[in-house]
This record gives C-alpha cells, structure tokens and sequence, in this order.
C-alpha cells in the first residue's frame, strides 16, 4: 500500500512539474512546484513516521508479551515451591509417625 502511494505521489509531482514549466511560467510555474514539494514533503514524513510508530508498537506488543511470560512462569515456580514445601511437610509427618 505504500509503495502504490509513493509511487503515485511520484507520478503526481512529476506530471505537475511538467504542467508546470510547460503551460506555466515565472512565479507561477515555482509557486507550484514549491506547494507540491511541500505536500509531497509532509507525505513521505507521514510514510516515515507511521513506519516508525508501526514498529514501536509491535516492539511494544512483543515487550508486553515478554513480561506476560515472565509474569507465568514466576508464577509457576511460586506455585512448584509451594507444592515442594507441602510435600516436605508431609514427608517430615510421615517419618515422624513411623
């Protein structure tokens, strides 16, 4: 999706260039290139700045996935220890009523 609106905006400009300095000339012919340059400027920062946000965000996902997991499994070994201890208790009793 991208790609076909760089591509787009490319052949844009470079249509309105040509319209430009062929039809159009002086102040005119650079008051247009100067707004499409600044359109096509603040497009591709927008590209930019969703690509950057996009991989902030599933780094973000992946982190909290992580700490999910980590999370789990300190929960698991709290859960095995207490079990282990229960078992010692059980295993002292046994032995002591022998």
């Amino acid at each position: 999706m991208k790609r076909i609106l760089f591509i787009l905006l490319t052949v844009l400009s470079i249509t309105a260039a040509v319209f430009a300095f062929m039809y159009l000339s002086g102040a005119r012919a650079e008051l247009i290139l100067f707004v499409l340059g600044g359109f096509c400027g603040i497009f591709l920062m927008n590209l930019v700045v969703m690509s950057k946000n996009n991989k902030i965000n599933s780094y973000a996902r992946e982190l909290e996935k992580e700490s999910i997991i980590s999370n789990e499994s300190s929960s698991k070994v709290k859960v095995l220890e207490s079990k282990i201890e229960v078992l010692e208790k059980a295993l002292e009793n046994a032995l002591k009523n022998k």
